[in-house]
């Protein structure tokens, strides 16, 4: 996305009430273009090449397949591409498949739409949307011992910490007195050696491993009072 440009989004949701909806929200924006509004998986994947989205905002329960179906192939095919995932209430198990999938993040729908503008805004810059609380829970259930092959660095071990703050790429890379693209490369190195496909599937993995706590993250998202998404 260039200096001035509007944010574009693709709405991804089989409810088109609902899609919709989500529509004349994130339009309101000033900064934020919808480029487009599908109702299936396989669509948003081929679409992406010609709307050129810079976040894909997808419900879970697709037609043929799932929010996180959508991330794991744009994770391939589009990979500069944040998948930003809505559910209604979440298991461990739909917590786990969306952090392993390559979305930034999880949403449920009883945020507000005032809330899933901002944190379509914040999964643009480079962002984390999972709260503590869902974090916790699929810690519970995805517990595994291992060790690093190859251990994070000093610098990295920061990095990471930075990442579980919630913190974006710019402000991440202003508090370490770094540029922006090299901490991108400390997070490439992150993500390769703890062996995740995403920074939210990275902070994960780093509290499993004991490297860094859940509570250090900066904020909990939790709903809004006003219109809810349910």
């Amino acid at each position: 996305m260039t200096m001035g440009a509007p944010l574009r989004v693709l709405i991804v949701d089989d409810e088109r009430l609902f899609a919709e909806l989500m529509r004349v929200a994130l339009a309101a924006a000033p900064d934020i273009e919808v480029c487009g509004v599908v109702h299936d998986m396989a669509t948003a994947v081929s679409s992406v090449s010609e709307l050129r989205p810079g976040v894909v905002l997808s419900d879970y329960h697709l037609p043929d397949g799932t929010g996180a179906d959508v991330a794991r192939q744009l994770r391939r095919a589009a990979p500069e591409v944040s998948v930003l995932v809505l559910t209604g209430d979440p298991s461990a198990t739909v917590l786990a498949e969306v952090a392993r999938s390559g979305a930034v993040g999880h949403l449920t729908k009883s945020h507000s739409f005032d809330e899933v503008v901002q944190a379509v805004r914040a999964a643009a810059s480079g962002e984390i949307l999972f709260a503590p609380s869902e974090l916790q829970r699929l810690l519970l259930t995805e517990r595994e011992d291992r060790q690093l092959e190859e251990p994070l660095t000093a610098r990295e071990l920061e990095v990471l910490r930075l990442l579980a703050s919630g913190v974006s790429t710019t402000v991440g890379a202003e508090l370490l007195g770094i540029s922006p693209a090299t901490l991108r490369a400390h997070v490439q190195a992150i993500l390769r050696k703890l062996g995740a496909h995403s920074r939210l599937e990275a902070v994960a993995e780093g509290a499993r491993l004991g490297l860094i706590t859940i509570e250090s993250r900066s904020r909990e998202r939790s709903p809004a009072r006003g219109s809810a998404l349910a």
